[in-house]
């Protein structure tokens, strides 16, 4: 036997070899992380993170796929709908999804980001609310609301009780509710400096007023995992992973990326060190 075919013999058991090992690091890895299949993913409606096919959310997935070698077929879902999916199996997961009491029954939640849910109305109105509760004595007054959205435990209480008086009218989308706040046809809506800014022109915002009423933190958001799909380990290694992006810098380079930096800062912390800045006290 030539020395060149020892060498080209050695080469491809090296090439085998590689290819065994490769194949067992990746079936290693979609056991660790559930995904063995594809990951059938629902992206949420929000500019705040997906506009137009970009934003954060398109970035974290990539980045996620990218350290985990698993595969995701997002798509763009109403959020109603979204919960049915979770509850039924036929979804896997949420990115940038709220929890609640019912949402923990159904999914794992891997907190990501922060944010701090406030209350936009007309100008005029906005001297006669210093809490949430203001709004609900002004006789008449209508509150916007996407179908299916989860506005955490400061305003739930009392868009409940909206809901009981019929003042709450729900769209489908935040370009709806918003029109239908410059129409008139509702007279607040809880959302975020971002969203106002991107859905409504320059000239018509300083109509409106952003209160932060909420005196407590902000709201944890990010990826619900479907307890169908995934197991309790695997969960835990998702949350190990995304703790590793938030200990290495990518998670807070990802949202320099895409927020204005006066609100960075804001998306990342829970709120408890907001609050204490805000009223200029000391850390």
């Amino acid at each position: 036997m030539g020395w060149s075919t020892h060498r080209y013999r050695q080469y491809s058991l090296g090439l085998l070899l590689a290819g065994i090992i490769g194949s067992a690091q990746a079936d290693e890895a979609a056991q660790r992380y559930g995904c063995l299949k594809p990951i059938r993913l629902a992206l949420l409606a929000n500019v705040i993170v997906y506009r137009d096919g970009k934003g954060l959310d398109p970035d974290m997935i990539a980045e996620l796929q990218r350290r985990t070698g698993c595969v995701f077929e997002p798509r763009l879902m109403p959020r109603a709908v979204t919960w049915d999916g979770l509850a039924d199996g036929s979804l896997d997961m949420v990115t940038n999804g709220v929890p609640n009491e019912q949402r923990r029954q159904q999914a794992f939640f891997i907190p990501t980001l922060f944010y701090r849910n406030k209350l936009i109305v007309p100008a005029a109105l906005a001297p006669q609310i210093v809490s949430f509760s203001d709004f609900q004595k002004i006789p008449g007054a209508q509150f916007g609301t996407v179908r299916g959205y989860w506005n955490g435990p400061y305003f739930e209480g009392t868009v409940r009780m909206l809901y009981s008086q019929g003042r709450v009218r729900e769209y489908p989308n935040d370009s709806a509710r918003f029109a239908a706040l410059r129409s008139g046809e509702v007279s607040a809506l809880i959302a975020h400096d971002i969203n106002l800014n991107l859905m409504l022109p320059a000239d018509e915002r300083l109509d409106y007023r952003v209160l932060d009423l909420n005196p407590g933190p902000s709201l944890a958001v990010g990826l619900l995992l479907s307890r169908r799909t995934f197991t309790a380990p695997q969960a835990s290694e998702w949350l190990r992973l995304l703790e590793t992006m938030r200990l290495d810098g990518s998670l807070a380079a990802l949202v320099h990326t895409h927020m204005p930096a006066h609100l960075v800062e804001e998306f990342l912390r829970s709120g408890y060190r907001y609050e204490v800045s805000k009223r200029g006290g000391t850390q």
